[in-house]
């Protein structure tokens, strides 16, 4: 039976890891690849040039643990199915070596993140630290072994019905504490806390009443980081499982006025489609949110001009064009088959709302600018220049598109 259970994790991870080298090809292409090295180079550059002044009234040690806190809290993936509580209950007391594998493989497919933030944050610490690096090592030590004694507390938190929001808290407060330390450093008290965890799973066990294998909850959590991933992947390509979803923003009502009288017609029919299914949707709405704080961040914190112009122009690009995807989730919808309407209007609806986007994104990077840069104002007039070739590009593809889906 521990085959059996080895075998099903395999197959299931087999096809999860076939469906993500499916969407990878969509997700780092050509242009996404180019943007991701330039915003590299510019990080690397301005992290260089940050690293020979660095401000001495700032607690990097506080900062630097907070993140490796949130970052060291791993979800599980069970990559369990709705169907599995019914055809595998008779499976249920040989699941153990099935979460085992799950844990091993929820640590591994998180902990490059924890590598990554670590190999960052260690120019900072061994400058500030008087190029001390031992106690860098038990650092790294414990970044690498807290997420999978959190990840084992968590499963001992689902099988006992614990309250999973305490056990994050215990954790993250754990982790905080732990990594502060060591950066201070102060390593026997770190290496004591390491310990709390470990207590905590120990006591779990074997106070835990003797539930039921948690078969609804572990799929919901599946269900949920799977969607997450295709809400991802969407931003760069059609999702056919994606369960779309809507969520009411009161404050952005007054962007969503009805078209009146003679301007209510399939001329403006589109553009208060696309509008509206941008500001009630939920994941365009959140990740175009997202990736103007980052755009923001970045143009902030790299004071330089030519490579504040260069992150602006390069993220005014990337959001345009993953708003590429946005057109054939509602051109090819419900509405036109209610309301057909010539191809050429949809498109002019599109693009309509594209520049309206491109207008509102290009205001807040050229504040943000002008806020750096104030001398060199009239230099932002670069983002709307690249938004608009963008969105002529983003649109003769439609109309190519089109007239192919016409033949």
């Amino acid at each position: 039976m521990r085959d059996l259970a080895v075998e099903l994790f395999n197959k299931r991870l087999k096809a999860l890891r076939k469906e993500k080298m499916y969407y990878n090809k969509f997700i780092f292409n050509g242009h996404f690849m180019v943007f991701l090295l330039i915003l590299l180079g510019a990080f690397i550059f301005g992290y260089g040039e940050w690293l020979q002044h660095i401000p001495d009234n700032v607690n990097f040690a506080l900062i630097a643990a907070i993140i490796l806190g949130i970052i060291s809290i791993f979800p599980i993936r069970p990559l369990l199915t709705e169907a599995d509580k019914l055809f595998l209950l008779p499976f249920e007391k040989h699941m153990t070596k099935y979460m085992n594998m799950s844990l091993i493989y929820s640590y591994f497919s998180k902990i490059s993140l924890s590598v990554i933030i670590l190999v960052v944050m260690f120019p900072l610490f061994y400058q500030i630290n008087h190029k001390a690096f031992i106690f860098y090592v038990f650092v790294i030590i414990s970044a690498l072994l807290f997420p999978y004694l959190g990840l084992r507390l968590r499963w001992q938190s689902y099988q006992s019905r614990f309250s999973l929001v305490a056990t994050n808290m215990i954790l993250l407060v754990t982790y905080i504490i732990s990594y502060y330390l060591l950066l201070g450093p102060k390593l026997y008290l770190a290496c004591v806390l390491l310990l709390i965890p470990v207590i905590f799973e120990w006591i779990l066990k074997k106070v835990k009443p003797q539930y039921l294998y948690p078969w609804e909850r572990m799929i919901a959590v599946e269900q949920r980081h799977h969607m997450n991933y295709y809400k991802f992947v969407n931003m760069f390509t059609d999702v056919k499982h994606l369960k779309e979803s809507a969520v009411r923003r009161k404050y952005l009502d007054v962007l969503l006025n009805v078209p009146k009288g003679k301007k209510f017609n399939s001329n403006a029919m589109y553009l208060f489609l696309f509008k509206r299914s941008f500001v009630r949707g939920r994941d365009a709405f959140n990740i175009i949110f997202r990736l103007i704080i980052i755009a923001v961040l970045l143009m902030v914190w790299l004071p330089y001009t030519i490579v504040t112009i260069i992150i602006g122009a390069l993220f005014m690009y990337l959001i345009l064009l993953q708003m590429a995807q946005f057109y054939s989730q509602q051109a090819y919808g419900l509405w036109p088959q209610v309301w057909p309407v010539a191809d050429s209007k949809v498109i002019k609806g599109y693009e309509q709302f594209l520049y309206r986007l491109m207008i509102v994104i290009g205001i807040i990077l050229s504040v943000t600018f002008i806020m750096t840069h104030w001398i060199l104002a009239y230099a932002a007039i670069v983002f709307f220049i690249v938004g608009w070739l963008t969105i002529r590009s983003i649109i003769k593809k439609l109309k190519y598109q089109e007239t192919l889906l016409r033949d």
